[in-house]
């Protein structure tokens, strides 16, 4: 990077891009909302299944009539009133396809994926290790879930869950440990939904089905909590490129995209004044905020020691900031939903301490499952007080809001 890089006016917007921008997000989600969701809930009778499907969804699957094609070892319930996301629960994959009914083998041939429950008071068996087998020659994605972690002795638990994935052949990423159903004197809730959460978000999102699962989560935190972490994601991608300011319109299309399905998750439509309200206002910063640290970091990457590297740091930088700015502009548009369902005013200056806040938290490396910010663009951003770059944004439309 040289000293001829853009000036910070490379990072404004216009009205217009935004709008576009909108239109393509509305596009986007109306496209996912159409598809079709299986996921099945598969694993011994006392591994927890519905203890999980419960904590996540709400529902009780001795409540409520399942769908036509299910038997007493395979159930599946419509979480949906159009019937496009499907909960399957059954206790292994072993032979139960040689069992069940045409219409039941067509729902294991929809599968999207399965989270796999096994019992940590139990320990994995053979079972378990068969079940798994026949799973994953489905060729679906499989998470394996490890519950009832609250009942391994503190000491033992890291040596258990590694030894236990070990045995069962989980890759790194495809397992997690869980409580669905804690004991009382060790937790309130559900411990460990986050992770199943985010794990189910970031495998869907790639076949364009987040928000459908996304939607039907009883816990709408929970759930924008995972979007907002995919998009922070995918802006780090967009932004990790050696030249300060030119993935912009990439990543505002990120966050557009993100805001349009935190509004959906509230049930909200979102418009174009309600957008360049969220993300003009998150992004114009405070007097010594988080994008005048970021314009800085960026402008003099190419001037972090080891000039010889600086492409290399500016591409670290970029990903960096983009991941950061887009979590806190997630983060931001809950707020607005949740004060706006609430009955409550939102301003400007709410939406702005919010997206510094969070913003700071995710470039500061203190936001798990997005990436931190290297070394180099603390190094390089300095003091918040000697930062003088300023960003130029429209007046949002939302006026008044």
């Amino acid at each position: 990077m040289s000293q001829n890089a853009p000036a910070p006016q490379s990072l404004v917007f216009s009205p217009a891009d935004v709008a576009a921008r909108v239109d393509a997000a509305q596009t986007a989600l109306a496209r996912g909302l159409g598809e079709s969701v299986v996921l099945a809930f598969v694993g011994a009778a006392s591994a927890g299944k519905d203890a999980g499907i419960k904590a996540l969804f709400g529902v009780d699957f001795g409540e409520v009539d399942p769908v036509p094609g299910s038997t007493d070892r395979l159930r599946a319930v419509a979480l949906d009133t159009a019937g496009q996301v499907l909960v399957v629960n059954a206790p292994g994959f072993g032979d139960l396809r040689a069992e069940v009914a045409a219409t039941s083998q067509a729902l294991l041939h929809k599968l999207d994926l399965a989270v796999y429950v096994v019992n940590a008071d139990g320990g994995a068996t053979a079972d378990d290790k068969a079940h798994l087998a026949a799973l994953r020659a489905l060729q679906r994605p499989v998470l394996v879930v490890l519950n009832k972690i609250d009942l391994i002795r503190p000491h033992q638990k890291e040596a258990f869950v590694s030894a236990t994935f070990a045995q069962l052949g989980v890759e790194p990423g495809d397992g997690v440990v869980a409580a669905f159903d804690p004991l009382p004197a060790l937790s309130a809730g559900p411990i460990g939904l986050d992770g199943v959460t985010e794990w189910i978000v970031r495998t869907l999102t790639a076949q364009g089905k987040a928000m459908l699962f996304a939607r039907q989560l009883r816990d709408k935190a929970l759930a924008c909590e995972a979007l907002i972490k995919a998009a922070a994601r995918r802006s780090a991608l967009a932004g990790a490129i050696p030249v300060p300011g030119a993935d912009m319109a990439a990543v505002t299309a990120v966050q557009v995209q993100l805001i349009t399905e935190i509004a959906a998750i509230y049930g909200r439509r979102m418009d174009r004044d309600l957008a360049l309200f969220i993300v003009a206002e998150a992004l114009a910063g405070s007097g010594k905020g988080f994008v005048r640290w970021a314009t800085n970091a960026l402008k003099t990457a190419g001037w972090i020691p080891g000039g010889q590297l600086g492409e290399v740091a500016a591409s670290a930088l970029g990903a960096a900031v983009s991941s950061a700015a887009t979590y806190g502009v997630g983060r931001a548009a809950v707020s607005y939903m949740e004060k706006e369902s609430l009955g409550l005013p939102v301003s400007g200056a709410d939406i702005r301490a919010v997206f510094e806040t969070f913003a700071r938290q995710a470039r500061g490396g203190g936001v798990p499952g997005i990436g931190a910010a290297p070394a180099a663009a603390l190094a390089a951003g300095a003091a918040d007080d000697v930062l003088d770059a300023e960003i130029e944004t429209p007046s949002p439309g939302g006026a008044g809001r």
